[in-house]
Formats: structure tokens, C-alpha cells, sequence
């Protein structure tokens, strides 16, 4: 009969099979976890095998690595008392919000919004677009992408047929920031813009 013991499931042998000394073998265990590099397939993942201590994982150390190939992630742990991580690596898939927007002229419209879901370096992109040949008004379509409210970048195009402007950036984000997306437009009646705004994480 063996006991499993940690999240990498060691076999600790007992009863008839028991060697002399088990405590100096979970000891060692014990030892070595900080040196090893610890490897989880989500967020919960890492917290159920390192992050609380039960009888079938760890509150691992400070400086304990754990390596995700699921989501492409590498954290240390910043706590040997507390679920505390930093993330040294993580992407994220694409999220966008895209659609048309009803845009009334030399009004300032809240076309598309996002909320960050986590701290992180994120590429933002934005687009817009409108695709009609009546568009020859000449004047000004003003795109504007705020995080929190304050301007990060954007563009101006002029009304012509089928015009479009894209923008990009890389900013430092935190869990809960506002992404939005404005469009200001100049030319004298309403008009239909289509509009993309998405973010990634890339670290």
C-alpha cells in the first residue's frame, strides 16, 4: 500500500512496504519543490496544486515557477503564505467587439467598448469604416480609443467613398480598466460607420 503525496502525485510507500525513515522522504520532497519547475493547464489548476495547502497539494514557496502550455504562461509565486503570483509570460486569444453604430453629426459616439480582464501588456487595435459611395462630403470622421477615459490614440479620415482607418498600440493595462472606442463625425447629417475595437495579451 503506498500514500500519494503532492501535485505531482509522489509515491510515498507504507505499511509492509514502508522504508524506515517516510518522514525523511517527504522532507526531501519538500526540498526539492522549489527547484522544480511546476506545470498547470489553468488559473484553478495552479491554485488547486500550489497555491493552498491540502493533502493533495502544496502552498508552494516563494519563487516556486509554474509553467502553462495550455495558455501559454509562465508565473513565479511572490507568496509562500498566499495564492500570489507574477506573471512573466501570457498571451491571450483575440477578444473584439465589432458592429455598426448609428453616428449623429459633431457628436462625440461611444461606438464600442471593452473591459481588460486581467493586469497585463495588451495590443489594442481599432478600426472603422464606412462603406458607401454617398461618403464624399469631404469632411472630417474623427476616431478616438480611451482607456479609463484618457485618449491613447486614434485618427482622422475625410468622408470619401469607402474610406477606412485602422490604429494599433501596446499599453500596460490592469484587471477592470474600460476600453471604448469614439466616433466623431462632421458631415452635417447622420451617417452609418462600422466600427472594430479588440485587445490581446501579449505578456
Amino acid at each position: 500500500m503506498a500514500t500519494v503525496y503532492g501535485p505531482d502525485k509522489f509515491t510515498v510507500p507504507t505499511g509492509p512496504d514502508a522504508p524506515d525513515v517516510p518522514a525523511t522522504i517527504i522532507t526531501l520532497l519538500d526540498s526539492m519543490r522549489p527547484s522544480l519547475i511546476g506545470h498547470a493547464s489553468s488559473i484553478a489548476d495552479r491554485t488547486a496544486k500550489y497555491g493552498s495547502a491540502s493533502a493533495s497539494s502544496i502552498q508552494a514557496p516563494v519563487g516556486t515557477v509554474v509553467v502553462s502550455a495550455e495558455m501559454s504562461a509562465i508565473w513565479v509565486k511572490t507568496s509562500s503564505t498566499a495564492d500570489e503570483w507574477a506573471t512573466i509570460i501570457q498571451h491571450s486569444d483575440e477578444v473584439s467587439n465589432r458592429g455598426t453604430s448609428f453616428v449623429a453629426s459633431d457628436v462625440a459616439t461611444k461606438c464600442r467598448d471593452l473591459t481588460i480582464p486581467e493586469d497585463g501588456i495588451y495590443s489594442l487595435f481599432a478600426d472603422a469604416s464606412e462603406p458607401s459611395w454617398d461618403a464624399t462630403d469631404g469632411k472630417i470622421r474623427e476616431t478616438r480609443v480611451l482607456q479609463n477615459g484618457d485618449y491613447r490614440f486614434g485618427g482622422i479620415m475625410t468622408g470619401t467613398p469607402w474610406w477606412r482607418w485602422t490604429g494599433s498600440r501596446m499599453v500596460t493595462c490592469k484587471k477592470g480598466d474600460s476600453l471604448a472606442l469614439f466616433m466623431m463625425q462632421r458631415s452635417g447629417g447622420p451617417r452609418t460607420i462600422e466600427t472594430t475595437l479588440s485587445y490581446q495579451r501579449i505578456l
